[in-house]
Parts: structure tokens; sequence; C-alpha cells
């Protein structure tokens, strides 16, 4: 028997994911079955069980994009991932069980050097970085970039990895609490309130390379009008739950435009490529270049007080779901 967060019906998370107690599956020849030991709530977990992808989703189903484990059994047609082998199995939701049932190929090696807690912690948010910054703008030493809720938790990821190379990004935040977060950090710290003239903050500063937009919403054409003609504009999340305004495209012709979803990069590459990403990123996550802060830990069973203390995503801090076992330091 395995306990089970599961879907049945769309709505806010805390309202319709449900604890079911529920018998494992007699394992597949060709599948793995990875016991579980920690899990991330991220932004993507909670728009999926909104509806919001109602249309590429079938009900009922187990949420959880990012999970952590150990191979607990191979089928007897599974070569190459041997029992014990830590593992991040992607590809597919999911996490927010006690056992996941997946093709060994989906299973992404996680280094002895990271925690269990960090491991939760070093794909989502990590990848998306990762594949903002080296895939989407080819980032170099010398580029001038700008990253808007910059105190979020990918904020300081990206924040990280572009000082690894030499750049400095000019950081865009909403509050002084979330600058003071920042303070030591970066050189320019920008506070975008409401009745504030982000276009005044970004004064001397066209000429940006590339923006990395993960609010949406009217202010992205402001941002946009900071970059160089040519410059990269990478729209990844939507946290002010605004689209970004129509006449954004007409009135910004020069920019190249592009969004950032990694789940359809997972699917379109091959598993080699998306390791060898990964073990990039696991070196910086080890290396300290680049870490994830942890703000509270629930067992699974208590999803409902999880879901809850996790909102709003603007706070700092991953809010994780862990099961007997996980480590949390090494």
């Amino acid at each position: 028997m395995q306990y089970q967060a599961v879907v049945r019906k769309f709505g806010p998370a805390h309202e319709v994911v449900g604890i079911e107690r529920t018998p494992l599956p007699t394992l597949r020849r060709d599948q793995v079955r990875v016991r579980l030991l920690a899990r991330s709530i991220n932004p993507s977990d909670i728009i999926t069980i909104s509806g919001a992808y109602a249309g590429r989703t079938t009900l009922p189903f187990i949420p959880g994009f990012e999970a952590f484990g150990v191979v607990e059994a191979c089928g007897e047609a599974v070569y190459g991932l041997a029992p014990g082998t830590r593992v991040l199995p992607v590809r597919s939701a999911g996490g927010w069980q006690e056992f996941k049932d997946t093709d060994p190929s989906w299973c992404l090696r996680v280094p002895d050097a990271l925690s269990d807690f960090e491991a939760a912690t070093s794909y989502v948010n990590p990848m998306t970085a990762w594949l903002m910054l080296h895939n989407k703008i080819g980032l170099r030493p010398g580029m001038r970039i700008a990253v808007n809720a910059a105190a979020s938790s990918i904020g300081s990821i990206l924040i990280g990895l572009a000082n690894a190379v030499g750049v400095e990004p000019v950081a865009i935040v909403r509050s002084e609490e979330s600058r003071q977060r920042l303070h030591g950090r970066l050189e320019t710290v920008i506070i975008d309130r409401e009745d504030s003239d982000l276009t005044a903050g970004l004064v001397g500063r066209h000429g940006l390379d590339a923006v990395l937009d993960c609010v949406g919403g009217p202010r992205a054409s402001v941002l946009a009008d900071a970059l160089k003609p040519g410059g990269h504009f990478v729209h990844y999340g939507l946290l002010s739950g605004q689209s970004i305004p129509n006449s954004f495209w007409s009135s910004h012709p020069d920019i190249t435009f592009s969004f950032c979803h990694l789940r359809e990069w997972v699917h379109s590459e091959t598993m080699d490529n998306v390791q060898r990403a990964y073990s990039d990123v696991a070196a910086q996550i080890a290396a300290n270049v680049i870490a994830t802060e942890v703000r509270e830990v629930f067992p699974l069973e208590q999803i409902g007080e999880a879901l809850q203390a996790a909102l709003p995503f603007r706070i700092g801090g991953k809010v994780l779901l862990a099961s007997g076992g996980a480590r949390l330091v090494l």
C-alpha cells in the first residue's frame, strides 16, 4: 500500500487535492519503481491542478513534476539502472506519491554530493534557469540582462548562474523586503511598485541584451523598451495573473521573443542531452554557486497544510513534501 495525493476535479489546490491509500500495482518488466523521498510544490503544479491545462490533463491524476527518490526495484527487462540508484523521474507528473513506476530512461541520475532536499529542488527551477540562460539567450561575459521577480527562488538561481560567468543582472522586485533579500548580491535592484515609473528606473540601461520575464502583464512592454534592437525577451511565467497585451508585439517589432517551457524542451530533447544539462546544474548546486531555500517541510499525508503554506509563491523558500528517511544534509 502507498499514499497518493490525487486530483479528481480541477480547482484550488488546497480544496481538490486529497490523500488516498492505494495498493501498489505489479511492476512492469520494462519499468523501475522509485521510492520517492522528497518533493517540491511548484507553481506549475498548482496551475495544472487549477485546470489551466485541462485539455492535456486527464482526471484523475497525481500531481508533482519535481520529486527525488531511490530506485526500489527493476523490471526483468531493465538494464543499466540498479536498485539504490538516486534518481529524479522526469517527463511526467506523479511525484506526490510514495512510489512511482516509470521508464528507466526518464530517470536522471542524481550525484551523491546533493542532499535529498537539494535533489528535490534541483530540477524545475535550476533547469529552467539553465535553459533560458544557455539555450535561449546564449549567456556570455559582457552581456547585460534584466530579471524580474528577482527575489524569488528561480530569480536567485538566475542571478547565481549569471554571476558564475561574470554577468550581473539588473534585478527587478516588487517590495522593499524583496530588495533587502538581494542586499549585497547586486549593484542594481529596482523596486517596481504599482504607482512607480519602471521606465524611469531603467533609464540608462537601454541596450539590454535580454530580459527574463516571469510576471507578464502590461509591465512586459516597459521591460521590452529597454532592449537593444534584436535583444531577446524570454517569457516563462505569469505571476501577475495578466497576459502580455496584444499591443506588445506590434510595438516591439525589432526584438526576439520566445517562451520557455522546461517540459516542452525535455520532451523534445534526447535524455542524454537532458542528463548532461542536469549534471551541469547539479555541479553548480554542489559547488554552492546556486541554492534553493527550503522554507517548510511536511509529510506527504499533510498535503492540505503544505499547499496552504506554499502560497503565495512570492514568499521566499520552497515548501517540500517528505517521506521517512529523507536526508536533509550530507
